[in-house]
């Protein structure tokens, strides 16, 4: 949460209207004398000044202890622990800020009964009225989250849907399906054998395809096997025009990616690549850091009409809604390389 224009403007109007009420209650019950309507709006204009300040600084400072509270006992796995703690300190920060008040009051216009007494009076009021006041910041923040989550939860459903249907389109394109059984009809007449592998292959990638579809995430070790089996296919419908080469740490296959990041990763590739025995189109997967590294030579189509870059748009647009950090994409002379963040599962 942060204290936004909104929030000072709602400070001010609400310091106005508590020191209205205060003024006009104490001069009927005959507490203070008001000589008139200037000096009526001088005390109303140094009351709302002072108590403005007051409340800024209070919430000001009730903001950030909230904000820092959420990075050290997230919501709502150390709601226990949190909740004992974000108390002792509102107290403390309430009594401080009171006993600051106070010295300041006693400074300017110092008080008939005695400093001491206010001040204790002063710690313990706005100590109470800080439990409420970050009661209040804690309930917004919890809106807010909620709010948040719902939209972000929309927003992926939509994404999702819009990969669903261009993933489907292209796996289940006339192009693709001539394409691989024109191979398998091959395979048949040669090798039986090999026939019978490739579609085994064929059948693990749509199984994948179609299991994971509706997903918002999969393990690495997935995308990994169904990347072998995807490659598997290329690798004979090109004649073993792919090098491939996986390096993957054995502790990151449990992370998280979307679900056919890897396959948007080949496929790009391809489009944009030659590839043949003479010179092979070769890949590196491997893992470092946090990122999931995708490698490809360069061997650029001579008549090369580009693409429109949906597979990598709505990878990019996936991450946004799964994690803070995003993709990376660079090219060398040699070499395209993408930078594929993994997330750590909770």
């Amino acid at each position: 949460m942060k204290l936004n224009k909104h929030t000072i403007l709602g400070i001010l109007l609400l310091a106005f209207f508590v020191q209205l009420i205060i003024i006009t209650y104490n001069y009927a019950t005959g507490f203070i004398e008001v000589s008139g309507v200037l000096n009526f709006l001088a005390r109303l204009a140094f009351g709302t000044a002072f108590s403005f300040v007051y409340a800024l600084i209070l919430i000001f400072f009730d903001i950030l202890l909230v904000n820092k509270l959420d990075t050290i006992f997230k919501l709502p796995e150390k709601l226990i622990p949190r909740i004992p703690s974000e108390l002792i300190l509102t107290v403390l920060l309430g009594a401080a800020i009171g006993s600051i008040s106070a010295i300041i009051n006693e400074a300017l216009i110092q008080y008939k009964d005695g400093l001491i007494k206010n001040l204790i009076n002063n710690s313990l009021i706005t100590a109470v009225i800080n439990i409420i006041i970050v009661s209040v910041i804690e309930a917004i923040s919890w809106f807010n989250r909620n709010r948040k989550s719902l939209l972000t939860a929309e927003r992926l459903e939509k994404e999702n849907s819009q990969i669903r249907f261009e993933t489907l389109k292209n796996q289940l394109s006339p192009h693709f399906l001539f394409n691989s059984l024109n191979v398998l009809s091959s395979l048949i007449k040669k090798d039986t054998d090999k026939a019978q592998i490739f579609l085994d292959e064929f059948a693990s990638v749509y199984r994948y395809t179609l299991d994971v579809i509706e997903k918002p995430v999969v393990e690495l070790r997935e995308e990994l096997d169904f990347a072998k089996s995807f490659l598997f296919l290329q690798k004979i419908r090109f004649e073993n025009a792919i090098d491939l080469e996986i390096n993957v740490d054995v502790s990151m296959l449990k992370c998280l990616v979307p679900p056919l990041t890897v396959q948007t990763l080949i496929e790009n590739a391809f489009k944009h690549n030659k590839a043949s025995s003479d010179n092979p189109l070769k890949i590196k997967i491997y893992t470092e850091s946090n990122f999931l590294i995708f490698v490809n030579n360069l061997q650029p189509k001579i008549n090369n009409t580009g693409s429109k870059g949906i597979g990598l748009s709505n990878l990019n647009k996936r991450y946004e809604l799964l994690s803070k950090t995003l993709p990376q994409y660079s090219v060398t002379e040699k070499e395209y390389i993408a930078k594929i963040p993994i997330i750590k599962p909770e």
